[in-house]
């Protein structure tokens, strides 16, 4: 009777694991070259009509044509009288900023003329992993062609990934390495799976691969707040969801841009196309294949672990990971913040000059202090805090051992660095210190 309860036990706890891992796709998404038809050059002139800022913007809304658009305050803010979207080699649409916010560096535009092409279909956070592909798509101002010719043909995409999820200034952003450059701002970052999950918004310039997109749930609120409702990105079961691809359609003829040189449709790191297999029903087999397998081999493992462990309790214990997320804290010895805690929280905190990039920021006129001198971050799979170099004036280690410019080391709790010398620094810790804990 034991064994039995046993198994039963085993095989609720493989369905409640199969159930919960159930394939999930996103409907009413978008392929690649689709894409860039919603991606637009804005241009911002001054009041003698001379441009002043570049950057890109894509459409928003429930369907074509498009009205709405959304980029970067940034983009608009040298002139927001003087904003216009450029189509194609001389068609200027002249723009109104219908909501802004520049805390949160957002624009809501408001074509005077609409254009007649799809709005981009919007996905949120709970449909973004991290190490997801992404594409950042927009007009940089210098591209291998050398035109300013603003075709859906002209949209450059860089491939990338979601490197983290992070929180800046109270602004939620994704960490990504996909490249950005000058007139990117504004542009969409397009998750792999079709949707656009961000406004391209920066890249460290002291650094390779660190470049940041804004959420795009942090536009929601500008959107509603002039009556603008998005098409929304849905996830439906396997069974449900359409087939979709962001690999370019080979059959697909771009827009050619009339330029004196000839210009590639898009320029993209080439993508892994996927072979049709010739029947979806054959598809299904192999599904059904690959859940009896995955069943079988879960029901054995748990058996083993009831009979090794003592019960489902251990089982889940031994099976599910733990939800449990440690962060550590950052203590200021001495200088700027001494006496400052700074919890970690999961999140790479920045030390430096820059505002704009840094959390933990220092006067302006200390040039000891690079723009963005140096990183932490705590590492729970191996327990122990990053410490990161990006400044050629150095950070120092416990015995004045330095990180060169681009060096890191693991630090453990109670480790004590310093920013140049001795009089800006600061210690990690597991916890908290006492006189925190009985503040909170």
């Amino acid at each position: 009777m034991k064994k039995r309860m046993k198994w039963l036990a085993a095989l609720l706890l493989c369905a409640a694991l199969l159930l919960s891992a159930t394939p999930a796709f996103a409907a009413g998404t978008v392929t690649l070259d689709e894409a860039t038809n919603s991606v637009f050059r804005v241009a911002t002139r001054d009041e003698n009509g001379t441009v002043v800022s570049f950057g890109s913007a894509f459409g928003v809304g429930e369907g074509a044509p498009v009205t709405y658009l959304l980029t970067n305050y940034h983009v608009v803010s040298p002139n927001e009288e003087g904003v216009n979207v450029w189509v194609g080699r001389d068609t200027e649409i002249p723009c109104t900023v219908a909501a802004s916010s520049a805390d949160k560096d957002i624009a809501v535009l408001k074509l005077e003329t609409p254009i007649d092409a799809e709005p981009l279909p919007l996905g949120t956070e709970d449909m973004v992993s991290i190490g997801d592909g992404v594409f950042a798509l927009g007009f940089p101002t210098n591209d291998i062609s050398n035109t300013l010719t603003s075709y859906p043909s002209d949209v450059s995409a860089s491939r990338g990934i979601v490197s983290r999820k992070a929180t800046w200034n109270g602004v939620r952003y994704y960490q990504i390495d996909a490249a950005l450059n000058a007139g990117n701002s504004g542009g969409p970052l397009l998750h792999e799976d079709g949707y656009v999950i961000g406004i391209a918004t920066m890249k460290m310039d002291d650094t390779e691969g660190i470049n940041g997109a804004i959420r795009i749930e942090e536009a929601l609120e500008l959107l509603n707040s002039v009556g603008v409702s998005a098409k929304m990105a849905t996830l439906t079961t396997a069974s449900e969801a359409p087939s979709a691809s962001l690999t370019p359609s080979p059959s697909a003829t771009p827009t050619p841009a009339p330029s004196v040189s000839p210009s590639p449709s898009i320029l993209v790191t080439p993508l892994v196309t996927q072979e049709d297999s010739g029947s979806s029903g054959m598809g299904t087999v192999w599904l059904v294949i690959f859940i009896l397998a995955a069943l079988a081999f879960i029901g054995v493992l748990a058996y083993i672990l009831i009979q090794r462990r003592g019960g489902v309790a251990n089982l889940m214990e031994n099976v599910l990971p733990s939800k449990r997320s440690h962060g550590g804290y950052i203590v200021g010895l001495k200088g700027t913040y001494a006496g400052a805690v700074i919890a970690l929280g999961g999140e790479t905190i920045f030390f430096g000059r820059d505002p704009q990039r840094c959390q933990l920021v220092f006067d302006a006129s200390d040039t000891t202090i690079s723009r963005v001198h140096c990183s932490v971050r705590y590492d729970a799979e191996r327990k122990c805090f990053i410490l990161e170099n990006y400044s050629r004036n150095g950070t120092f280690l416990e015995g004045d051992r330095p990180l060169n410019d681009g060096d890191a080391a693991d630090l453990r709790s109670g480790d004590i660095f310093y920013l140049v010398d001795r009089s800006c620094m600061f210690e990690v810790r597991d916890k908290a210190p006492e006189k925190q804990d009985e503040e909170d």
